[in-house]
């Protein structure tokens, strides 16, 4: 090879090099496809845990604490090995007789080995996975949910139906001194009180607190610092903070409340309207709609109770809410009342005419998706989330909006339920050039 031919390949290889040292490993790419990754990983765990309440296993909650993906690529290049200088061919009875040649291939002029260009590239994920299986989380997980949490849904856009449905273990019915319980636990119990007059359901108890433009406002009030020696209610010793309180309540809105009617069946509406204890139009006095007279500085020194009440006049009403946990059984019990079409238990008292109370939740005002849950077994096709139990694979299909609304709301409510320190819905990503 001629001493250009060498400079050539020289500036090539020098180059080369340079152009090594100025490649960087994109983050776009691999962040997607972790951020991807883990929310399948989410989705996938919420909907194990769904199959699991509908076989009555105990559910199971894990959290990936982080992920450290690493990427490590390394390139070499070298000159080849190749002859410089003039090719000393031995001639018999010359002076370089007797001396070996130097080493080479016979015909070449360069040697390419292993070493003069090589690349190798070695790609990793490392995830550490934990349990949440501590007192702090299930104190949350089980605290029954609060006004205030159910205002945050409903702020989101959320159906209040749907939320009426997650939320409410059961409703109670004061008249007087006689009292009314409705509590959905099928089969065993389909929420009909068997004295009500007008054999009103649990079904009927959602769809009226719909109707009625049932729905959460706040309000704040301050209460006043005070120290030792300070007089109750007063401004207390000097320098002393005051305090602010955040107070929630049931109430009726109006608006809302014509909605509710607009997107019902007129028929629906006409036999809900019946089974009240007031006519409809009395239900919006001033003291139970939403902007009305109300004050929550005579309740500073009380705590919140977790039956939520509400009173139309000498009507009493309260509702009992679920905890978080309880949201998860009861879509179990969902689940497994449309795998095994569960017919009611032999004691159960149903009225007569009510067969709409035994089957699976419909959603009245909702019209893309009325089912409260859809799942589906052994079936081809899209799916939004899949897993597999014992008895084999399940699958929400693409098509059913309202459980995909649920897969995102049963994610904010575990977050919302729980201690920031017992749950990562973001993860830490660490990313290693």
């Amino acid at each position: 090879m001629t001493n250009r031919g060498c400079v050539v390949l020289a500036s090539i290889a020098i180059a080369c090099a340079v152009g090594a040292c100025a490649l960087v490993d994109p983050v776009d790419n691999r962040y997607d496809t972790v951020s991807r990754s883990l929310a399948k990983a989410r989705n996938e765990s919420i909907f194990l845990n769904l199959v699991r309440a509908s076989h009555d296993y105990p559910l199971s909650f894990t959290v990936v604490a982080n992920v450290t993906p690493s990427l490590t690529n390394t390139s070499s290049f070298a000159l080849p090995s190749f002859l410089f200088g003039p090719h000393i061919i031995p001639v018999p009875g010359s002076p370089t007789a007797g001396i070996a040649a130097p080493d080479f291939t016979p015909g070449r002029d360069v040697i390419f080995g292993n070493t003069t260009a090589s690349n190798a590239t070695a790609v990793s994920t490392n995830f550490n996975v934990s349990t949440q299986e501590t007192s702090a989380f299930y104190e949350g997980f089980l605290k029954p949910i609060d006004l205030t949490t159910l205002a945050y849904f409903i702020r989101q856009g959320y159906s209040r139906e749907l939320l009426f449905w997650l939320f409410t273990d059961s409703f109670e019915l004061s008249l007087g001194k006689i009292k009314f319980g409705y509590h959905y636990a099928p089969p065993d119990d389909y929420g009909c009180a068997p004295r009500d007059p007008r054999q009103r359901c649990f079904l009927d108890w959602i769809h009226l607190a719909t109707l009625s433009g049932l729905t959460v406002e706040e309000l704040t009030a301050q209460k006043a610092g005070g120290g030792a020696g300070g007089a109750k209610g007063g401004a207390g010793e000097a320098g002393a903070k005051a305090s602010v309180t955040a107070f929630s309540r049931f109430c009726l809105n109006p608006v809302l409340a014509e909605q509710a009617v607009a997107a019902m069946s007129q028929d629906l509406v006409a036999t809900l309207k019946k089974k009240l204890d007031v006519p409809f139009k009395q239900l919006f006095n001033p003291k139970v709609v939403c902007g009305g007279p109300w004050n929550p500085q005579k309740d500073l020194d009380k705590p919140q109770p977790d039956i939520l009440p509400l009173q139309f006049g000498p009507v009493s009403f309260k509702i009992v809410p679920r905890s978080a946990y309880g949201v998860f059984e009861f879509l179990g019990t969902v689940m497994k009342m449309q795998r095994q079409h569960i017919e009611p238990s032999p004691n159960v008292l149903i009225p007569a005419g009510r067969d709409d109370v035994t089957g699976a939740p419909i959603l009245a005002t909702t019209h893309d998706d009325s089912n409260l849950m859809t799942v589906t077994q052994y079936l081809g096709g899209e799916c939004f989330v899949h897993t597999w139990f014992k008895d084999g694979d399940y699958c929400v299909p693409e098509d059913a909006t309202t459980t995909k609304r649920i897969f995102s709301l049963l994610a904010q409510l575990i977050a919302i339920q729980t201690a920031a320190t017992d749950l990562s819905i973001t993860p830490v990503v660490r990313i290693i050039q």
